[in-house]
């Protein structure tokens, strides 16, 4: 997989065209449009390799991706909520109540910190699921499915998937911090590398939710045979 996954974007017949816009899409980021694009365009990438299709999209129907960039970031903030709720609650109460009883007040802000670090690990390994789910229903409700997503993150195709995908995500972070630290050129070369590390990363999440998914049809309920078949 991680093979393909280096080469899904590289052999493709529009790979360079389509890195370029990419980059530059990434560059203007934060104009916020270009990075909803950006964004759709790896909701497209999750949609086709889950399907099977080995050849990565190009960049077109740009209202489209706009809006599916969109969705894809309301439905990770909705699920980021949840560990920032903890944190306001649990660390800002904590502090707080350090004012008038500071060794309650930090043991409570020193659990809520723990607390809110497993919520977010959590919503980081369920989010990538979920943005596949919605990539291949379409519709936002889907990225909160939990029956059809339960089954997928408790997979360990999935679980290993999402360990190579992060494996990738470092290594790609610490190579473009290297290159970025060359003045003006080796900036924007990050952004291009990292643009590439993004759809990299997207191959993986979405293939190991398929290999999870047609692992689950294998491995289905067993059936027990000394019932009747209604």
């Amino acid at each position: 997989m991680f093979n393909d996954s280096i080469n899904y974007l590289k052999d493709s017949d529009d790979a360079a065209k389509t890195v370029l816009i990419g980059g530059v899409l990434a560059i203007f980021g934060f104009l916020i449009i270009p990075a909803l694009i950006v964004q759709g365009y790896v909701i497209r990438v999750l949609r086709h390799v889950s399907a099977g299709d080995s050849e990565a999209p190009t960049f077109g129907d740009w209202g489209k991706l706009t809006v599916d960039g969109l969705k894809a970031a309301i439905i990770t903030l909705v699920y980021f909520l949840v560990p920032a709720i903890l944190a306001a609650v649990f660390v800002g109460g904590g502090v707080a109540l350090a004012n008038d009883v500071p060794f309650i007040g930090g043991l409570v802000a020193l659990l809520g910190g723990l607390l809110t670090l497993l919520a977010t690990l959590a919503v980081w390994y369920v989010v990538p699921a979920a943005l596949v789910r919605f990539a291949e229903d379409g519709t936002m409700g889907a990225g909160f499915d939990y029956e059809s997503l339960t089954p997928i993150v408790r997979d360990r195709e999935y679980a290993t998937g999402w360990l190579l995908a992060l494996g990738v995500i470092v290594v790609a972070g610490v190579i473009v911090s290297i290159v970025a630290a060359v003045p003006l050129i080796g900036w924007l070369a990050a952004v291009f590398l990292g643009f590439y590390a993004q759809v990299t990363a997207a191959y993986i999440y979405a293939r190991s939710y398929a290999e999870a998914t047609e692992h689950q049809l294998r491995e289905g309920p067993e059936v027990d045979d000394r019932r009747p078949a209604v």
